[in-house]
């Protein structure tokens, strides 16, 4: 056997290289794609998750900078207003050693009241008499905010070093005698000389004075009317709450850190260092650049922190580092995720080894392979080519192969002596499947027709009453001048059909015969219009989504400046004022809930669909129109109309239809009557209008598709609702009126039963 002409030797070589080949490419394939799709997810991923936890961030502290301002007016109203104050501090105690506490009221909870420290002497006794009822003032404010913001503690420290806290807390457990409140970091950042535009400050990690732990402050300094400060006003956040809801709730893996940095590269937090001191007042006072890192950390993190958003990855030994980060620009810091690449990729890695060991066995195969083919394949086909070359000439000497392993020269033999004896069988079975083909025709919805050129039918599944002989004789000589398929549609009977037409051609391209299909297409073009519907009210759903989206920023911009005005008081006029804003962001929010609620889809058999909702609905989309024509609606809406079972979207579509065509038909300053009324076990809807009258006789043809009464209108609206009338099992009518006037009386039984409940009892009779 000569190898390069072998088909064997050729499947053995191909077999050989596409599988070594393959290997190789999947191989590098495998590595390539694992580590391109795990760098590309690390970097989605965390990227989103980087970002999240630095926009809550920021939110949390821009609420807290609001909260901290809004304390501060209020503390500085009542200073600059202030007259004679009352001298009364009958709320405090007084110590020997001259330190003064507030009696705390058991009948109040602790948010809702402060303590104070503060020691007494002659030299500030007046000033800090004043400076203790002052603050007293706005002991409700602050309980306000320390219930709607998640806030460890608020207090007020003065120049006279009076100390104020919410909630109520015995603060000389924390604090001896020679503490100076208004020497602390929180105080200091906030005066005139670290803070001369008087904003709210944030100051870095800090040991809580009141045993909290790591505490982050925003601070806002209060000036007099002299423009003299005052003192603080402060709201404290624990760092270890704000870890358990931004960081603590989602995995790092195991070598995942978060951390949070200044632009100096000075930690808010770090993941890897917390509890490092129980020192009260002392700062966490760490920097990342302190810490052991490599030059291309440093690198990585020194561009994070001058950038906004973005991901940076830099080598290690062994292993590739990805940084995640965002800005932080409320805070003028960033916001990091690093983790070691290797957590993202495949564990099961190729290597040399293993790839030289797969080559190996596909070679040891491939030998095999071509063993088994050659004594399997080769040999028995030179000789079955031996035996076609016999029968080519005309020998059909029936072959006895010798017992043994090689049959396929008898096989072959016997083929070809049976093909002869299975020619009448092969014959009988084309006539059987004939048989099946023409049953299986007939089972066909749809009926088909062959007539030759004088009008004969030759064959027909079924009849219809698409086809007539006027039809088929105009078909036929339309079809001997164009010899090309077309189709029609038309309306027969109160039924749509669609019909088609193919020729048969002769040698000579004339027309033989011609195959008709004709089918009632009357349910599925209401189904087309249906699902036309459904679009339409998606589309009003989606457009009211996105108005509710912009609205509601809107709204919220302006309920807020609503909620700032009605807590610093004022005259009696502009509370009134405030409350027409809220009255009409109600009013505002109630007409986005409607459209809403008109445009989504109801999804249970079982819900109650209350009309005379449905119908406010509708009219309210149509406002536009009717205050263009200055149409009046009267109303007469029975609190007991309502249907069971489902049908709210039919119901939709139908009162749509009916109160539209009301609302076209009437000219300027026309009159539309809807009235609904529950009589027993139905519900009765009358939609009547002055529009002129329909100009159609007998009425009840209005219902018939494709007629129409308008230049543009497409007839299909109110033979839709006459059939889906039907699907609820109601009824439709036109009532006689005088005067021009138009009205549909519409009844549908109240309840129905469900699709379940249907659905069942065709089972059980079946």
């Amino acid at each position: 056997m000569k190898i390069r002409r072998s088909l064997a030797a050729t499947i053995i070589a191909i077999f050989l290289v596409f599988n070594v080949f393959s290997i190789l490419l999947f191989t590098y394939y495998t590595k390539a794609e694992g580590e391109t799709s795990a760098l590309d997810y690390a970097k989605q991923s965390m990227q989103e998750i980087v970002n999240e936890k630095g926009e809550l961030i920021a939110i949390r502290f821009d609420r807290l900078r609001t909260s901290v301002d809004i304390l501060a007016m209020l503390l500085e109203e009542e200073i600059r207003r202030e007259r004679d104050m009352p001298g009364a501090l009958e709320a405090y105690s007084f110590n020997a050693d001259g330190s003064i506490k507030r009696k705390m009221d058991s009948s109040k909870p602790p948010d809702a009241q402060s303590n104070i420290l503060a020691v007494w002497n002659e030299e500030n006794r007046d000033a800090l008499a004043r400076e203790i009822l002052l603050t007293e003032k706005i002991d409700e404010p602050m309980g306000i905010v320390l219930r709607n913001e998640k806030v460890t503690w608020g207090y007020i420290v003065t120049g006279n070093n009076l100390l104020r806290v919410s909630p109520y807390i015995s603060l000389d457990t924390y604090f001896d005698d020679s503490h100076r409140q208004n020497e602390d970091v929180f105080y200091t950042m906030a005066d005139p000389e670290h803070n001369p535009a008087a904003a709210a400050v944030i100051t870095k990690p800090y040991n809580d004075y009141l045993g909290e732990g790591w505490t982050i402050t925003c601070s806002k300094p209060i000036y007099d009317g002299q423009n003299e400060m005052f003192g603080v006003v402060c709201l404290d956040v624990s760092l270890k709450k704000l870890r358990e809801e931004f960081f603590d709730g989602f995995s790092l893996g195991e070598t995942g850190k978060i951390f949070w940095l200044d632009q100096e590269g000075s930690l808010f937090y770090h993941s890897d260092y917390d509890n490092l001191s129980d020192v009260q007042g002392e700062m966490y006072d760490k920097n990342i650049f302190d810490l052991p890192l490599s030059q291309e950390e440093r690198s990585a993190i020194r561009r994070a922190i001058n950038g906004q958003s973005g991901t940076a990855l830099f080598g290690r030994p062994h292993s590739q580092q990805i940084l995640v980060y965002t800005r932080i620009e409320e805070l003028d810091s960033s916001l990091m995720i690093q983790m070691d690449m290797n957590e993202f990729m495949s564990a099961e890695q190729f290597n040399l080894e293993k790839l030289m060991l797969l080559v190996v066995m596909d070679v040891l195969l491939a030998a095999i392979f071509a063993y088994i083919l050659y004594w399997s394949f080769s040999k028995p086909m030179r000789k079955l080519v031996k035996r076609a070359e016999r029968i080519s000439r005309g020998d059909y000497e029936v072959m006895n192969e010798e017992s043994g392993t090689y049959y396929e020269i008898a096989q072959l033999n016997d083929a070809f002596n049976a093909m002869n004896r299975s020619i009448e069988t092969y014959t009988e079975t084309l006539l059987d499947k004939n048989r099946e083909v023409s049953t299986i025709l007939e089972s066909i919805d749809t009926t088909l027709m062959i007539v030759d050129m004088e009008g004969n039918v030759g064959a027909r599944t079924r009849s219809s009453a698409g086809v007539s002989e006027d039809r088929v004789k105009a078909a036929l000589r339309r079809m001997q001048e164009t010899r090309a398929p077309f189709g029609e549609q038309f309306v027969q009977d109160g039924e749509v059909y669609k019909n088609e037409y193919y020729p048969i051609l002769q040698g000579n391209d004339e027309v033989k015969k011609v195959v008709i299909c004709s089918k009632c297409v009357t349910d599925s073009m209401l189904m087309e219009k249906e699902v036309q519907q459904l679009e339409k009210m998606a589309g009003v759903g989606q457009l009211s989504a996105a108005i509710v989206h912009e609205l509601k920023n809107i709204l919220a911009r302006i309920k807020g400046a609503a909620y700032i005005l009605s807590m610093t008081g004022g005259r009696q006029e502009d509370r009134e004022e405030i409350g027409i804003i809220s009255r009409a962001m109600e009013e505002a929010q109630n007409v986005i809930t409607t459209l809403l609620d008109f445009s989504s889809k109801s999804g249970d058999d079982g819900d109650v669909a209350s009309v005379g909702t449905v119908i406010n609905q509708i009219l309210l989309l149509s406002k536009k129109e009717l205050i263009t024509k200055n149409v009046n609606v009267e109303l007469h809406l029975d609190d007991h109309c309502y249907i069971r079972g489902g049908g709210k979207e039919a119901l939709k579509v139908i009162l749509q239809n009916t109160i539209l065509n009301a609302i076209q038909a009437v000219d300027y300053d026309g009159r539309i009557a809807i009235t609904c009324r529950g009589q027993g076990d139905h519900v009765t809807i009358r939609i009547k209008d002055n529009g002129g009258g329909i100009q159609v006789e007998p009425k009840e043809r209005v219902f018939e598709p494709f007629l129409s009464t308008k230049e543009d209108g497409t007839g299909i609206g109110l033979w839709i609702t006459k059939r889906l009338v039907g699907t609820l099992s109601g009824s439709i009518e036109i009532a006689g009126g005088g005067d021009g006037e138009t009205e549909f009386v519409i009844t549908i039984p109240r309840a129905r039963e469900s699709r379940e409940d249907a659905e069942d009892k065709g089972s059980a009779g079946g």
